[in-house]
């Protein structure tokens, strides 16, 4: 088994008598996807490992294990190479010295920091956008949620991508859902958050104003979740599910660093959200 994707797939091409471009055809790739694959310019994303596993006749664990191998070359070439670092290198390597951490998957960051961490300490401000937002929707305590609102006295915003906008129906086209899965799911969600605020102003009506439930339609571009201005994780959307791709941990350490770029993201979806609870209330 060759430990090389590049190899493995120019290997495999050419034992079928395949051009690239045959290949491309064959498989509905571009040619410059897989010009780029042979040259080692580029890996497979995760989500497309079990598609070419069945072209390759190879089970997913083995391919996924040759990417995985294929993907850490560079940086071995790299960590093996004799130049020293520039000392302008080691100056921005200081300004972004504000991430702390890259996770391979949201589930590595889950085993060994969490959510439930990050919010647990939280005094000021809960800032969360992405599109189902289920680390907090979903997966989180609602009585640590309530805890965190009526206890701590911290405020959290929420920006769930709006379930019925043109962008939740794009981005189910690009994950391959059907029609409305992913709406449903963050609907799910959006209702759980409005039973929280219901609970809430039950019990502590005067914390009401603590929790925003805010929709906003615009492409989703990043998954992030900002504790007191001061930690923060990172999800590229792309075009991965959110459980599978890279979670990057910051913390804020100096201005106009990686920390502050992330937040002006977020704020630019909180700013273009509409608080749905104030709409409902506006209606009646």
């Amino acid at each position: 088994m060759e430990n090389d994707f590049s190899t493995l797939l120019k290997t495999y091409r050419k034992s079928m008598g395949w051009t690239q471009e045959e290949t491309s055809e064959k498989w509905s790739y571009s040619f410059e996807t897989i010009s780029a694959w042979e040259r080692g310019k580029r890996t497979p994303s995760n989500q497309e490992i079990p598609r070419l596993a069945k072209f390759l006749g190879m089970s997913t664990e083995a391919l996924a294990s040759t990417i995985t191998n294929s993907r850490a070359q560079p940086l071995k070439r790299n960590l093996q190479g004799s130049d020293p670092i520039p000392t302008t290198w080691k100056n921005s390597f200081e300004t972004w010295g504000e991430l702390q951490q890259i996770y391979r998957t949201r589930t590595e960051f889950n085993k060994d920091f969490s959510y439930a961490k990050m919010f647990e300490n939280a005094q000021e401000n809960i800032l969360a956008t992405g599109i189902s937002l289920n680390a907090i929707a979903l997966t989180y305590s609602r009585d640590d949620l309530i805890k965190i609102i009526t206890e701590q006295n911290c405020t959290i915003q929420l920006c769930f991508l709006d379930p019925n906008g043109e962008k939740c129906a794009e981005r189910e086209k690009e994950e391959n859902y059907t029609e409305r899965t992913l709406a449903n799911l963050t609907n799910v969600n959006i209702i759980l958050m409005k039973t929280l605020y219901s609970q809430i102003e039950k019990t502590h009506p005067e914390h009401t104003k603590k929790l925003e439930i805010r929709t906003y339609d615009l492409t989703p571009r990043f998954n992030i979740y900002i504790v007191d201005d001061t930690l923060m994780t990172v999800q590229s959307y792309g075009y991965g599910r959110g459980e599978d791709t890279p979670t990057l941990l910051l913390r804020r350490k100096t201005t106009g660093g990686l920390f502050d770029f992330y937040a002006s993201v977020a704020r630019h979806v909180l700013e273009h959200s509409t608080d749905i609870i104030k709409s409902i209330k506006n209606i009646q």
